[in-house]
């Protein structure tokens, strides 16, 4: 093998370590910036849906509104959650008992010389570790959601200014390929991608939700949002939100009907859905292989942990597209592609 393809090798692979490292010692800064780019690209959806609506509205009045939109979206989603957190640590107690019957009655039916306990492990954990563990947790929590409204902040209030260097960027670099280019390209399979989550994430939500409340399951809007937030997880999002709500049915009656009808409802609705509706409306710019958003799903997960389960879909848009606009790296984007074409440049 030559010396510069060696070199050239050598170099692309030291490159891609020195990328992935960054990634992940600078997970807590860029992860905010991810984000609060998808929120100001739903905004940006927002803002045309409501200027097609009221085409003669001022646009510093439209884009408010839609930022506000977001924000007290997403202030509802984080205060439904806290609430049911708080809820549910509440009825730790009666949850553990009836948790250590079933438990029981399994080991009976086992027919286990000695039953096992769980109130006897719980007795052994250092609840003070376990607090300061999950305190540390909601700091940093409350860290990355402080970042992140500092960064949709600066980028809502800046899109005209970025804008303008857009275009700079594009009259510097004209044709397909240029950054700007790119950059719309990203944005607009991004709010493709996020319009079809939500809309069929809330209509399997709403089934749940309906089979939640028709069973009396206690916190039902705090499982709700829940589930909602894990349809945008691919492939195994739905799987855990419906299991999740299932064991504490399962926890909370008597009976074990309940945590089968939930579990049922929610995998039938996940099948029309997803095999009747969501073929329909996905876009030929969503042109992932099956195979490449597991892998994508496991990657970005063990990169960035539950942030990357959610954001693995939407970066491996954006690489793919990346990757498209380059002779040497679309073979990267082909792989990646569900058809072998992926060509982006008809696109947005």
């Amino acid at each position: 093998m030559p010396t510069s393809r060696l070199l050239t090798i050598a170099q692309v692979l030291t490159g891609t370590a020195a990328a992935l490292a960054l990634l992940y010692f600078l997970r807590n800064i860029i992860i905010p910036l991810v984000i609060a780019f998808v929120l100001v690209v739903i905004v940006d959806a927002l803002v045309q849906s409501i200027q097609r609506r009221w085409p003669g509205a001022p646009g510093w009045v439209v884009s408010g509104l839609a930022g506000v939109l977001v924000i007290l979206g997403t202030s509802a989603g984080l205060f439904i959650l806290s609430r049911g957190a708080v809820q549910l640590v509440q009825q730790g107690p009666a949850l553990l008992v009836r948790l250590d019957g079933l438990v029981a009655d399994v080991g009976r039916s086992l027919h286990l010389a000695r039953p096992f306990h769980i109130e006897a492990i719980v007795a052994k954990i250092d609840w003070k570790q376990v607090g300061g563990f999950l305190l540390a947790g909601v700091q940093g929590v409350g860290g990355t959601v402080i970042l992140i409204v500092i960064y949709f902040c600066f980028m809502l209030f800046g899109r005209k200014r970025i804008g303008e260097k857009h275009d700079a960027m594009a009259s510097a670099s004209p044709g397909d390929r240029s950054p700007n280019r790119v950059l719309q390209l990203i944005a607009a399979n991004f709010r493709t991608y996020l319009w079809i989550q939500t809309i069929t994430g809330a209509m399997i939500t709403a089934a749940a939700a309906a089979v939640m409340i028709a069973v009396h399951l206690d916190n039902v809007l705090f499982w709700a949002v829940i589930f909602f937030l894990l349809t945008f997880i691919p492939n195994i999002g739905v799987t855990v939100g419906s299991i999740a709500p299932a064991l504490f049915a399962l926890l909370q009656f008597p009976s074990a009907w309940q945590a089968i009808a939930i579990f049922v409802v929610i995998q039938a609705a996940a099948f029309v859905v997803g095999n009747i509706i969501y073929p329909r409306m996905q876009a030929e710019t969503q042109n992932i292989d099956p195979l490449a958003t597991i892998f994508a799903l496991s990657f970005w997960t063990l990169l960035w942990g539950i942030s990357g389960a959610f954001l693995a879909v939407p970066l491996t848009l954006a690489l793919m597209m990346i990757f498209a606009q380059f002779d040497s790296t679309r073979w990267v984007a082909a792989i990646l592609s569900n058809d072998g074409k992926p060509d982006f440049r008809k696109s947005a």
